[in-house]
């Protein structure tokens, strides 16, 4: 077995957000995962443990116990997303949806890229998000842990939605008197989709935006929101970033950070916090983030006016 059939324990973290001491936890208990040393020398997980892993993760975020599927077969652990998608989607796939998930497997790149742009031309960009770009990527995975396509699909419609959203960014128009936001996502988060996503609705209604990308350190951050003079500093975390370093990372910037500016986070990776620390707002859904939006801007237009009088 060769290098390349392997992946070494820090980039399966990256991929699945399991850290190497929980795996060792679970290899002890449940004799899975297993590394294995290749040919030559190079020591990591074989590709079906990877996406086992990722299944394990993905039903561990429905409510599965790490004893229920830690050691399953891949075919079983298929079998348990698609009951789990299953009850957790009242409603079918959509039309939408399953058309560009078609075009996806036939590598109709380019009819995708059309497709999902005539989605867009078609609804407000608030709406292309919300009701076309997400039911996309709850269905990515859930074709993903069907069996239905391969890693390498995910990243291509990644790919081509988040070229798509960073267009339709550029052409937003902010409003006066809104909140500036600082958009990243963390140190060792490189996922990028959720934050175009939420850059995306929130330029839509009205936000002076500033995007500093992926994989940005606390100080940085903290020193960049100081030099764009931000409002808000806007966290995404996808569902594999390691949840054991949400709360230090989101306390630790929280405590960088001047009083005045507001620091959000999102994403799937913050779904388990129910109870935030003082200072920080987390949202669960992106219409939640565009009322908390509009709040601000009424409340800095309600300061203003109590200033003028």
């Amino acid at each position: 077995m060769n290098s390349a059939s392997v992946v070494d324990a820090a980039e399966l973290e990256r991929e699945t957000g399991l850290g190497k001491d929980l795996l060792r936890k679970w290899r002890s208990r449940y004799g899975f995962p297993t590394p294995l040393s290749g040919s030559d020398g190079v020591s990591g997980y074989p590709r079906e443990q990877v996406a086992q892993l990722r299944l394990i993760k993905r039903l561990q975020n429905t409510g599965y116990r790490a004893r229920q599927v830690v050691g399953k077969s891949l075919e079983e652990l298929q079998q348990l997303a698609q009951v789990a998608a299953c009850a957790g989607n009242e409603q079918s796939e959509s039309a939408s949806t399953r058309q560009a998930l078609d075009l996806l497997k036939q590598f109709d790149l380019a009819g995708l890229d059309a497709f999902l742009l005539a989605e867009r031309q078609r609804q407000s960009l608030h709406d292309f998000v919300i009701d076309t770009v997400s039911p996309l990527v709850t269905g990515l995975g859930d074709a993903w842990a069907r069996g239905e396509i391969e890693i390498y699909h995910e990243h291509l419609c990644t790919g081509i939605l988040s070229r798509l959203l960073l267009a339709e960014i550029g052409k937003a128009i902010p409003k006066a008197g809104y909140p500036r936001v600082l958009f990243a996502t963390p140190s060792d988060e490189l996922h990028v989709l959720g934050l175009y996503m939420v850059q995306a609705v929130l330029a839509d209604a009205g936000a002076w935006c500033t995007d500093i990308g992926p994989h940005v350190p606390p100080s940085e951050l903290a020193s960049a929101a100081r030099a764009c003079q931000a409002d808000i500093v806007a966290l995404s975390f996808s569902f594999s970033y390691p949840e054991w370093r949400v709360r230090p990372l989101l306390t630790h910037l929280r405590q960088s950070l001047p009083a005045t500016v507001a620091l959000w986070a999102g994403g799937a990776g913050v779904s388990f916090i129910k109870r935030p620390s003082r200072g920080i707002r987390v949202f669960s859904d992106l219409r939640a983030a565009v009322a908390a939006l509009e709040q601000s801007a009424k409340m800095t237009d309600a300061a203003d006016q109590a200033k003028v009088a």
